[in-house]
């Protein structure tokens, strides 16, 4: 069996990761340009999986091993294939432009991702809610469309994700349509200024709180990194939280490989203490671990 080592991606990005390899998308793609492929999929985010990839080609070629010349021919190959979308787009205060990619849902469909989103899978992270407001607001109603979730309030559609500006904060609909149109404008996401300035638009509501977001796409300030950075923070501390809550359950139980050469005891505190050919380690509870139970390399062991 592997050594075990704790994962630095969620469950659902190794998931995307094998199911490349099946999808008939990628059948014709050259061995040269997986590396390339298999870093995009790594950097999408799992809360919004439409949101915009800000990694630079420089950063992919240095992540894969790979020149920036073989992944600019990676990217096109993507786009040719309708699995990616670019955007071009300006920096503020810089000279020139960047060009996120942002992942199609015939991509994310073929990387099972929103199948996962919608078939009792581990949960996406979403924001934490106030529940505690004064303002009522209609009825929501969630639909669903393509991977994309939606809230209606009357006649009115709104993102899940910017709904709680409605139904928690009071602002009108109407003023989260207008918001939007002008994030359009700025070439921003309405989406990414909310994720990434949430904690400060809690302490507001109404015409305040648009007035604020209105001020907010008027500083030039770029927040597409600001909210993939939260995201990120957000996806760690929910894989954090998952891992403690397996160490508790099975603390004081001892697993083994099916050749019996490898002994996991987890102790109390959550620790793994491995034994194999009588080396000993110890590491912290990690995804590996509950995926070698999940997948039967390891098993509970019962002693007599």
């Amino acid at each position: 069996m592997e050594k075990l080592a704790p994962t630095v991606y969620p469950s659902m990005i190794a998931r995307a990761c094998s199911a490349l390899d099946e999808s008939p998308l990628f059948r014709d793609v050259p061995d040269g340009y997986l590396r390339v492929i298999f870093r995009i999929i790594k950097k999408i985010n799992l809360i919004r999986l439409n949101s915009p990839i800000l990694a630079s080609r420089g950063t992919l070629a240095s992540e894969s091993g790979k020149s920036v010349e073989t992944v600019h021919r990676v990217v096109k190959w993507l786009e040719d294939r309708g699995l990616i979308e670019r955007v071009q787009k300006a920096r503020a205060g810089l000279r020139g432009s960047s060009s996120p990619l942002i992942p199609t849902v015939k991509l994310l469909d073929a990387l099972l991702l929103t199948d996962a989103t919608h078939a009792g899978k581990p949960p996406v992270v979403a924001p934490a809610q106030n529940l505690a407001r004064s303002t009522p607001a209609p009825a929501a109603h969630t639909l669903t469309d393509r991977g994309t979730q939606f809230e209606t309030f009357g006649k009115l559609k709104l993102p899940s994700d910017l709904a709680w500006l409605v139904r928690e904060q009071g602002m009108q609909g109407t003023g989260v349509l207008q918001l939007m149109k002008l994030a359009k404008q700025a070439k921003q996401r309405l989406s990414d200024v909310v994720g990434a300035t949430r904690q400060y638009l809690e302490k507001l509501e109404g015409r305040r709180l648009y007035a604020y977001l209105r001020a907010l796409l008027s500083s030039d300030k770029d927040f597409a990194q600001r909210a993939q950075a939260a995201t990120s923070e957000a996806l760690e501390q929910q894989q954090q939280s998952y891992l403690q809550q397996k160490a508790a359950a099975f603390a004081g139980q001892t697993f083994q490989s099916r050749d019996a050469r490898l002994m996991v005891t987890v102790d109390a505190c959550g620790m793994l203490l491995e034994e194999r050919e009588g080396r000993r380690a110890a590491r912290p509870m990690c995804q590996t671990f509950l995926d070698a139970i999940a997948a039967g390399r390891l098993i509970a062991r019962r002693d007599a």
